[in-house]
C-alpha cells in the first residue's frame, strides 16, 4: 500500500484561462487525492479576464485539493504577471513541508527546483510540450529567442529528480539530460463526454488559436471544399493571439457565413460540441499529447489531425483517425473530403478511438502511474 504524500503542484495558468495545462493539474490531483489519499495544494497565478479578477481559493476531492491563485492579479500575458509567477510560489514551498514538488512547463520550473535546492521535497517536471525539437510554430514575438533560451535551461539543464514526457517523442532529447525520465501521456474523463446530443453537419476545431495549431490552413481547406459540401459549417471554439487574423482570413472567402469563431465557451458546454461534429480536425505542427484529441476520441467523432511530434505517436492511421502532413491545405481538404464521403470507415476510426481512450488514457490510469514515481523518489531520500 502506498504511502499518502503532501504535494506541492505549480501551474503557471488556470481558469477562466482555458487549456490543456490547467485541465491536467485539476483531474491528476484529483484522482491522487481519491485513489492515494494525498492531499495537493495547486499552485497557481491570480488572473484578470474581461475586466474580473480570479483569486478565490478552491478545493476539491473534499478538500484535499486546493487551489491557491496567488497574486498579482493580471492578464495572462502581461509581463508582471508573468515573472512575479516565478517567485510568488517559493514562500510557501518553502515555508510548508511537501514530499513532493512537482511542476508544469515551464515558468514552474524556477520555484520547482528552488524547492530542490532549499527544501527536503523530491521534485517532479512534467514537460507537456517543447518546440525545442524542432522549433516550427512556436512563438513568433520579438522576445521568441529569449524565450527559448529560457526554455531550454529550464527543461533541458534544471535538476529534477524525476523528469516526465506527456509524449516518447521528446524522450530522447530529455534523456541527453536527465537520467530519471518516464513517459505519462495525458488523460480524459469519458463521464464528461456522456452527453446526450444530436449531430450536426459541422467541422470542429477547439483549442488555442495559436501560431502551433495552424487554423488558418483548415479554414483554407474549408473554403476550397465548401461548395462540395453546402450543407456543412466549419466550428473554431477557442481564443488566442491568431484570432483577429484568422476572423479576418475567413472574412475573406466566400463562405464566411458558414465559419462560425465561438470564443471561449464554458467547461460545461465543451463536450457538447464535440459530440455534436461530424468531424473533429486538429491541424497543428506540433503537439505535445494534445488533451483536445483525448476528447474528441472520447466524444465518438472521427478526428482528422496532423502527422508531427505529439500526435503522430497517438492516432494509427485509418485505424483510430485519419493522419495528414503538417502545414498542406489541399491534403487537408482531401482528407475532408474521404471522411465524409466514407461515413461508415470514419464512424469506425471514432468508435476504435473510443474504445482505445477508454483503455488506455483514464485519469486514474494516469494517476497510478504518476503515484508510482511519487513513491519510488520519496522512498530512495
Amino acid at each position: 500500500m502506498s504511502e499518502s504524500l503532501r504535494i506541492a503542484m505549480i501551474q503557471d495558468d488556470w481558469w477562466p484561462r482555458t487549456g490543456g495545462g490547467p485541465v491536467h493539474v485539476k483531474e491528476l490531483s484529483v484522482a491522487l487525492a481519491e485513489r492515494f489519499d494525498h492531499t495537493i495544494d495547486i499552485y497557481t497565478r491570480a488572473l484578470k479576464k474581461d475586466g474580473s479578477s480570479h483569486t478565490k481559493t478552491e478545493t476539491f476531492a473534499n478538500g484535499k485539493v486546493r487551489v491557491h491563485r496567488l497574486k498579482p492579479s493580471t492578464e495572462y500575458w502581461n509581463p508582471i504577471g508573468r515573472v512575479a509567477s516565478l517567485g510568488t510560489p517559493i514562500p510557501h514551498l518553502l515555508t510548508e513541508e511537501f514530499d513532493i514538488v512537482h511542476g508544469h512547463t515551464f515558468l514552474p520550473a524556477v520555484p520547482t527546483r528552488t524547492a530542490g535546492t532549499f527544501t527536503d521535497a523530491a521534485t517532479v517536471f512534467t514537460v507537456h510540450g517543447t518546440a525545442l525539437n524542432s522549433g516550427v510554430g512556436r512563438d513568433e514575438s520579438a522576445l521568441a529567442g529569449i524565450k527559448r533560451r529560457l526554455e531550454r535551461l529550464f527543461v533541458l539543464n534544471f535538476d529534477y529528480d524525476h523528469v516526465i514526457s506527456v509524449n516518447t517523442e521528446h524522450l530522447d532529447l530529455l534523456g541527453d539530460h536527465h537520467e530519471d525520465l518516464s513517459c505519462v501521456p495525458n488523460g480524459v474523463n469519458l463521464e464528461r463526454f456522456d452527453v446526450d446530443v444530436d449531430r450536426r453537419d459541422e467541422i470542429l476545431f477547439l483549442g488555442r488559436l495559436a501560431p502551433k495549431k495552424r487554423v488558418s490552413d483548415l479554414i483554407d481547406a474549408f473554403a476550397r471544399i465548401a461548395d462540395e459540401i453546402p450543407e456543412t459549417d466549419l466550428v473554431i471554439v477557442g481564443t488566442g493571439p491568431k484570432g483577429d487574423e484568422l476572423k479576418a482570413q475567413a472574412a475573406q472567402t466566400a463562405v464566411s457565413d458558414r465559419i462560425h469563431f465561438e470564443g471561449r465557451v464554458s467547461d460545461e458546454a465543451i463536450p457538447r460540441y464535440y459530440r455534436r461534429a461530424r468531424l473533429f480536425v486538429l491541424p497543428s505542427v506540433w503537439e505535445g499529447h494534445p488533451l483536445t484529441l483525448l476528447e474528441a476520441w472520447a466524444g465518438e467523432v472521427p478526428v482528422i489531425t496532423s502527422d508531427v511530434e505529439g500526435i503522430g505517436e497517438f492516432v494509427e492511421h485509418e485505424e483510430t483517425g485519419y493522419l495528414v502532413p503538417s502545414e498542406s491545405p489541399q491534403e487537408l481538404r482531401e482528407a475532408i473530403r474521404y471522411a465524409l464521403d466514407n461515413p461508415e470507415e470514419s464512424r469506425a476510426w471514432a468508435a476504435n478511438a473510443y474504445e482505445l481512450v477508454s483503455d488506455e488514457y483514464s485519469w486514474e490510469g494516469v494517476a497510478d502511474r504518476t503515484n508510482r514515481i511519487y513513491q519510488d523518489i520519496t522512498s530512495d531520500r
